[in-house]
């Protein structure tokens, strides 16, 4: 079969600026409903920069006696403003940004003195600098702009070096406190509110293919293939990171952490349902346009993993013996997929099924079966089909299947 690749967007990598276009016309047409959830959820963490401004400009001004200590919160906000699972990077390249913009500053004002072109000249040689020691973003901005306020700002003066540097360790350690010990995010509810709008959306690609799949109409599952390709899991993979690193650092969330090994272990394998189901769209695509038979029962199938797919994290139950609803769906999807190979299908159909049956499989172990016992729930249910690791047709209209693209490092089984 010929393996979908994972893309972010379709849009991402080619056209940059169509991208943020994209992006921009979404953030126009939402909802007042959406912007309240996005409020919601952003509750938090806005509580978590006021308090962490609040308490960096303490330390700074009246335990350390900084009589502006205007970098000690900014780096504050940016710290817990920054994504959760790279606080402690961004933290450590801020701070080094500074101490090296400062060094640069005065080095360079005292070889090349004051004045407009001065200026200039100071910001670029230290933004080069700073690039030669490192390409993150974080670390060049900061370079740049503490090289320019010693060169604009104070270029006579020799005592503001170190309680800019001061204030930049104070804002970072104190953001980190606050989002991470203080106030930290519940994990869990971290990775279902991240998940929950790719799980829906996931679902309602599904549907659609169900539809495509009955009227026998190739261009919508095509269409239904460019919106999965479309959709992003950044957000699930950064709040899964995130989440381990709450559970590591935070005293109040140490009790979590059992339970965010199954969450987590859910979210990979609804990653790969994801992949799956792209794969799923494709050869229905090619089904349809090779005239092959699409037998009703495995659009029923999809319609049923799209119900399991939206109520995956509504339920949990290490048996099958005793299913949660989403485990009920995906295994009325794995009999229908069974009932659809009994009618004959060809090539691009059973790769179909077979994606089908690796969805349910594991949409079951991501709602807390083993593998051990989904993959023997799946012999019984549907034994045509192959496994995740089983052999897959080649794709009737491709010369060379594509591989397989892996999983990241930080994604693979966690059982």
């Amino acid at each position: 079969m010929g393996r979908e690749p994972f893309r972010l967007s379709r849009d991402s990598g080619n056209d940059p600026v169509g991208a943020a276009w994209t992006a921009i016309r979404r953030t126009g047409r939402a909802t007042v409903g959406e912007r309240l959830r996005r409020v919601r959820l952003s509750l938090l963490v806005a509580v978590q920069c006021g308090v962490a401004a609040a308490v960096a400009w303490w330390v700074a001004k009246d335990l350390i006696h900084n009589p502006q200590p205007l970098f000690a919160p900014a780096v504050a906000v940016g710290t817990i403003a920054s994504s959760v699972s790279q606080r402690f990077r961004r933290t450590l390249l801020l701070i080094a940004g500074v101490a090296v913009g400062i060094a640069l500053g005065d080095l360079l004002v005292s070889w090349v003195g004051q004045g407009y072109v001065q200026i200039g000249v100071i910001v670029a040689a230290a933004i080069l600098v700073a690039v030669l020691l490192s390409d993150e973003g974080a670390f060049v901005t900061q370079v740049g702009g503490s090289a320019l306020v010693i060169a604009v700002l104070f270029p006579a003066r020799t005592d503001i070096a170190l309680p800019r540097f001061l204030d930049g360790v104070v804002g970072g350690v104190v953001g980190i406190l606050v989002a991470v010990v203080v106030l930290p995010l519940h994990p869990i509810h971290r990775i279902r509110r991240a998940g929950r709008p790719l799980l829906d959306q996931m679902a309602a690609e599904l549907d659609r293919l169900a539809d495509a799949a009955l009227a026998r109409d190739a261009e919508l599952a095509r269409q239904g293939l460019d919106r999965l390709r479309r959709l992003d899991t950044s957000e699930v993979e950064a709040a899964m990171s995130g989440a381990d690193e709450v559970v590591r650092i935070s005293p109040l969330r140490w009790h979590n952490q059992s339970a965010l090994q199954g969450w987590r272990h859910g979210a990979i394998l609804m990653i790969r349902s994801l992949l799956h189901s792209r794969d799923v769209a494709l050869n229905l695509e090619r089904a349809i346009r090779d005239d092959e038979p699409v037998p009703p029962s495995l659009a029923e199938a999809a319609r049923c993993l799209a119900e399991a797919a939206r109520t995956v994290g509504k339920g949990w139950s290490p048996s099958a013996s005793r299913p949660s609803r989403s485990q009920r769906a995906a295994m009325s999807a794995l009999r229908l997929v069974q009932e659809g190979l009994r009618s004959g299908p060809r090539v691009s159909g059973i790769n179909v099924a077979n994606e089908l049956t690796i969805i349910a499989v594991n949409t079951i172990r991501a709602s807390g079966v083993r593998k051990r016992d989904a993959e023997s729930l799946r012999r019984d249910l549907a034994p045509d089909t192959a496994g995740e690791s089983g052999k897959r047709h080649p794709a009737s209209d491709q010369g060379q299947p594509r591989p397989d693209l892996p999983l990241p490092p930080a994604m693979g089984d966690a059982f």
